[in-house]
């Protein structure tokens, strides 16, 4: 095993896949415990393809988003190549779920946090093009994290097409969105043909969800959702909506927060006021003319 890559010092092997070896490290100038992504060796033998990857990694360090597990370098040494990561501690979205549906609010937050990380790397330019509960990761604070945002799939890519993502590879991204929520409420996969609606499989997913996942589910053109921000604002209204039905939440007002309660006059300054009043009139009254 690796003793260290530059300044991090490796602490364990966490596992591979087809995108290389993963090493818990820690940096010894930050101090810090990240995860490094030490890329395949196979990617020397295409310089192109190496230089591509590791462009589109370059870009996504630019990436900076609650919701997304932060890429802080993009190093190489002797014939490696690497990317050293936010180190995320939970368990993968996939073990959350267990075969198991998820509370429609608790899903229904997880989806949002993912659309708002989605639509913030969009407007960066970046996709991510390989979304699945695999690669979210549910922090201990109940908070999802995506991984390898901007070149999960390089390794899967036999060559390098493209710098910028098509506008297949963002649309991709919102039907993954909408394959995510769908498994997490109702505990499995959508089917590869036109889903049925999430409700049909658990009796508990509210109809307003339902047109929502379908929605994202539907192909380019048809009917789906022009942007991940707007998924995120349709998300919003349906948990405000299930929050008000639950009395987790007043109804809101069309007032403005500053009118909807008048402040009051305490009583003993209203008496004082009218106390002064008539001494002043008497006053008045009983003037010399």
């Amino acid at each position: 095993m690796l003793e260290s890559l530059g300044h991090y010092k490796i602490l364990d092997r966490s596992g591979s896949s087809g995108g290389g070896e993963v090493y818990r490290a820690r940096d010894t100038k930050l101090g810090r415990t990240v995860t490094i992504k030490v890329l395949p060796q196979d990617l020397s033998r295409s310089p192109a393809l190496r230089s591509q990857v590791l462009a589109d990694a370059r870009a996504a360090t630019a990436l900076s988003h609650p919701n997304i597990a932060a890429l802080y370098e993009v190093g190489e040494e002797r014939d490696l190549a690497y990317l050293v990561c936010e180190y995320v501690p939970g368990e993968p979205l996939t073990a959350v779920i267990a075969s198991h549906s998820l509370n429609a609010r608790r899903a229904i937050d997880f989806a949002t946090q993912l659309a708002d990380a989605v639509a913030d790397a969009h407007a960066e330019g970046i996709a991510h093009r390989d979304l699945r509960p695999t690669t979210i990761t549910v922090t201990p604070k109940d908070k999802v994290k995506i991984l390898d945002f901007g070149f999960a799939t390089w390794m899967k890519r036999p060559v390098a097409t493209q710098t910028l993502p098509e506008e297949a590879d963002f649309r991709a991204d919102l039907t993954a969105l909408g394959a995510i929520l769908y498994e997490m409420v109702t505990g499995k996969p959508p089917a590869p043909s036109t889903p049925a609606p999430p409700s049909t499989t658990n009796p508990n997913i509210p109809k307003e969800l339902d047109l929502i996942v379908i929605k994202a589910l539907n192909k380019p053109g048809d009917q789906q959702y022009e942007s991940a921000a707007t998924l995120a604002a349709e998300l919003r209204s349906v948990a405000a909506m299930l929050d008000v039905r639950s009395g987790d939440k007043e109804p809101p007002t069309n007032l403005p927060p500053r009118l909807e309660q008048k402040p009051r006059i305490p009583t003993w300054v209203l008496v004082a006021l009218a106390l002064a009043l008539i001494a002043g009139l008497v006053w008045f009254a009983a003037r010399p003319i």
